[in-house]
């Protein structure tokens, strides 16, 4: 296997960031303990006593809730990791022990408990049943997930052993004939498994022991993606889920972002890992150009994606409305792809992407206080949209954990000499024969050989310097360090600019956005008329105020507060813009000099 970057472990970092070391505590003091409690008074977790009881009917919630539940289990266990929490320990103990007595009521080890209690003889939509609806391959892929990182935070194996039963029933059910054609309706599973091979690989005895079986859950993983596009013999129920399950061609053959944008990342994710497992590099090429096709052409400029509000979908390229749907999973799932993507292809352009997204869209996609949440994450709204306190498909909570779970170990990684900061993120992380830490432009390593140490030059930055010589390799700066200590300083500044959408993004010709490096702007009051937000920009520069706001001047005189758009609707349903009318700004959807490869660049370039 090529040596491919790998990240910090969870535990070998501690964040001490001014805005994410606080934003991380929220979520693991406030957000977790909110959210277990909600999916605890919505009886999600009666659901498994019901099937371990050998009751029928009476499922609680959507066919997605188990997958739900393990996805908390995922994000609270790397939460754990970074700040133990006896109290959130003792609550995944006992929601695990009722996952496993239900499982035990099943010969087959299968377990979901919509399908048992619900349509047991429906499994994969069949006789009737739909596998869209009843997300069985997803469930599974959430319970393996959440397992394989459950036990790398505890190391106990109670979890382990359901989702190992769990997979080795769908390497013996899937796959070429004469075994099922079955691929993911929502896809999870593929990432999950190749995650799970993993383990097999570093803990040959403790996996042994709960009955894994080498090797087949890599197969599985690969039978799931190779079985999309090859539907005319599918064993499931629709045969055809086209492009909204990514479903439309055979993977390696996909070069576009099609369909539902949480499957549609999740699955891209998947064949990324796959790829990096494998050495796949035909799938790997695949994954690269989907990856370009969304940072070029389908990314909105908060970090999110989703396009269209009907099945939740990417839409057409430069397809970019404001009043998008932005679901935060999508946003999340975006964020893992491009973290997959990195380790493929090292590039600091990848980051600008995924820190744009870290940065604004998940910060934004929960309260200040912690315990609302966001489904859409829109550009513009006349007011009327509040964070809730629960939603009917809470799939979004879930995710917010798992991303604030992963999120400290992107900051480093490292391959053999090579050391990558990748975010500039306040941190101290410990690799083997490596210790390096980044705090208010210092970066300090220590190691026991010399490293290339590659320090991102990020795209919003300017007079970018580095008090050692460097070259420039893929958007980083690259210094040799020899043994012992090193210490460098990085400066660079990070300019309020305002940002032009390329030509052919319609919703916003003659417009602009305001960003001060990598943060995000928008204006948030109450009017009485939604067209006063609708103001037009001169040349008048953006004033930077103490408390971090800014202030604008329109060209008729007035003057307007900018706030953080990862701040924005916590003071009530009011009416919010972040594309502004720009005076004298006329695109020419003809004129594509300096666009290339680029969907955002500074007005006036």
């Amino acid at each position: 296997m090529p040596n491919y970057p790998t990240y910090v472990n969870i535990a070998d970092i501690r964040i001490t960031d001014p805005f994410f070391a606080p934003f991380l505590d929220r979520i693991r003091t406030v957000s977790a303990p909110d959210i277990l409690k909600k999916f605890l008074a919505e009886g999600a977790i009666g659901n498994y006593e019901r099937v371990a009881r050998g009751e029928k009917g009476g499922h609680v919630g959507p066919p997605w809730y188990h997958g739900l539940i393990c996805e908390c289990i995922r994000g609270i266990s790397d939460l754990l990791v970074a700040h133990y929490d006896k109290s959130l320990d003792d609550q995944m103990d006992a929601i695990i022990e009722k996952i496993a007595a239900a499982q035990a009521v099943d010969p087959e080890g299968y377990i979901n408990p919509y399908t048992t209690l619900m349509c047991p003889e429906k499994r994969w939509g069949l006789n009737g049943g739909n596998i869209r609806w009843q997300h069985e391959t997803y469930d599974a892929g959430a319970l393996v997930e959440a397992a394989v990182h459950h036990f790398r935070a505890t190391g106990k194996t109670s979890l382990l052993k359901v989702a190992v039963k769990m997979a080795n029933y769908l390497a013996s059910v899937i796959g070429p004939t004469p075994k099922w054609n079955v691929t993911a309706e929502h896809s999870l599973p593929e990432m999950a498994l190749a995650e799970l091979e993993q383990l097999v690989r570093e803990y040959p005895d403790e996996l042994a022991s709960v009955g894994a079986i080498p090797g087949e859950y890599l197969r599985l993983a690969c039978a799931l993606i190779d079985n999309k596009g090859h539907n005319e013999d599918r064993h499931m129920f629709p045969k055809f889920l086209q492009e909204y399950a990514q479903d439309h061609r055979p993977a390696r053959e996909q070069r576009e972002a099609v369909g539902h944008a949480v499957r549609a990342t999740l699955f891209y994710t998947g064949m990324a890992t796959v790829a990096l497992e494998t050495g796949d590099a035909e799938l790997a090429h695949a994954a690269d150009a989907i990856w370009h096709d969304i940072a070029e052409t389908k990314l909105h400029v908060n970090g999110c994606v989703g396009a269209k509000r009907d099945d939740e979908r990417f839409g057409q390229q430069y397809e970019l409305p404001n009043n998008a749907y932005l679901e935060t999973c999508a946003g999340v799932g975006l964020a893992m792809f491009g973290a997959a993507q990195f380790r493929l292809q090292p590039d600091a352009a990848v980051w600008d992407v995924v820190e744009n997204t870290l940065t604004n869209l998940i910060p934004a996609s929960v309260s200040e206080s912690g315990d609302h949440y966001t489904y859409e994450n829109p550009l513009e709204t006349r007011g009327g949209m509040e964070r809730w306190n629960w939603h009917g498909c809470p799939c979004c909570p879930p995710m917010l954990l798992k991303i604030a779970g992963a999120m400290p170990s992107y900051v480093w990684a490292k391959s053999e000499d090579d050391l990558w900061l990748n975010l500039f993120i306040g941190s101290e992380a410990k690799f083997e024969g490596v210790t390096a830490s980044y705090k208010e432009e210092k970066i300090i390593v220590r190691a026991e050989n010399a490293v290339k140490l590659h320090v991102r030059i990020p795209e919003w930055a300017e007079n970018f310097a580095l008090s050692a010589e460097y070259t420039v390799m893929r958007g980083y700066a690259v210094v040799e360090l020899p043994a012992g200590e090193s210490e460098l300083t990085v400066t660079m500044d990070a300019p309020v600019r305002k940002l032009m959408a390329h030509p052919w993004v319609g919703a916003d010709t003659g417009r602009v956005a305001i960003k001060k490096g990598a943060v995000l702007y928008c204006v948030e009051k109450a009017v009485d008329n939604w067209e006063d937000l609708d103001f037009e920009l001169g040349d008048d520069p953006v004033q930077v105020n103490a408390d971090g706001t800014l202030t604008v001047t329109s060209t008729d005189g007035r003057t307007f507060t900018l706030i953080e758009y990862r701040r924005w609707n916590n003071h009530g349903a009011l009416p919010m813009r972040i594309w502004f009318r720009q005076r004298g700004h006329h695109a020419d959807v003809c004129d594509l000099s300096g666009w290339e490869g680029k969907l955002y660049r500074t007005y006036g370039e």
